[in-house]
């Protein structure tokens, strides 16, 4: 792997990891791999909760799908009573999609069972989408999503649940303070030693530095080999926004030949 720390050709990409936060895709799957610490902390946030153990805590777990397509969760976490959820960041309003929510759902459940498995051995789950804006438009700080019974006005009880939160929402309750530090780019000004000395190790240590850039380099250089015109522009797109890189920035990153960055500039 290239090792981008003394490289002059990766410098603009490490000034820009370093303006990175945790609604940041790549940067929150770095984040919060294995960190059973961190996603013990922000869980118990957001269910309002104090007792909940994380057992095992997973960045970009693929669930395949032989039938149509899979997915690949930003996060995936268990706890102590076997709960499963599914985190996603999204600063793009398009990303956290209800129907994205529901078909996430789904394929938590399709990985679970096996022929002649009973359904009963279906677990509780959780998918949780973190989104930069109030997507869903009530100006509420939390949405929590669940199946009813219309003409009775209960709960289905099927133990699927759909929580969207609010990163618009930054009041000083422990949920504003929480969406606070996730838009921090600035770890010294972060309300959680937690969130803030693990932000602090991924930005200022050069092997956590160099794995950052190899990361956003291989992710580049797969949509590149897709060869197609619209995955590339998705990657230029993703890099501006998520990154605050510049459409030059941007197409330096991916290597973008020059012979066709004035089509790219014109769809942009």
């Amino acid at each position: 792997m290239t090792n981008p720390i003394n490289n002059p050709h990766w410098q603009e990409l490490i000034e820009a990891i370093q303006k990175m936060t945790l609604m940041d895709d790549i940067f929150f799957n770095s984040f919060m791999d294995n960190n059973v610490g961190a996603m013990e902390y922000i869980l118990n946030i957001i269910l309002a909760r104090t007792d909940l153990k994380v057992l095992q805590v997973q960045a970009q777990h693929g669930v395949p799908n032989l039938y149509g397509r899979s997915v690949r969760f930003d996060v995936f976490a268990t706890d102590q009573y076997g709960r499963e959820y599914n985190f996603e960041v999204q600063n793009a309003n398009s990303g956290a999609d209800p129907k994205r929510a529901r078909y996430n759902s789904d394929m938590l459940d399709l990985r679970k069972l096996k022929a002649g498995d009973d359904f009963a051995q279906l677990p509780e789950t959780y998918v949780i989408f973190i989104t930069s804006n109030d997507i869903l438009g009530y100006k509420l700080p939390i949405y929590h999503i669940e199946r009813c019974i219309m003409e009775v006005g209960k709960k289905f009880n099927d133990s699927a649940h759909i929580i969207y939160v609010n990163g618009e929402n930054t009041d000083d309750t422990p949920l504003g303070r929480l969406m606070r530090d996730f838009k921090q780019p600035d770890a010294s000004k972060m309300s959680s030693k937690l969130l803030s000395d693990r932000m602090k190790y991924l930005k200022s240590t050069d092997e956590e530095v160099t794995k950052m850039c190899n990361i956003v380099e291989e992710y580049s250089s797969k949509r590149y080999a897709d060869g197609e015109r619209t995955a590339l522009l998705n990657s230029i797109k993703t890099l501006m926004q998520t990154m605050h890189l510049s459409a030059k920035e941007a197409m330096d990153a991916l290597r973008v030949d020059e012979t066709k960055r004035s089509q790219y500039m014109a769809l942009l």
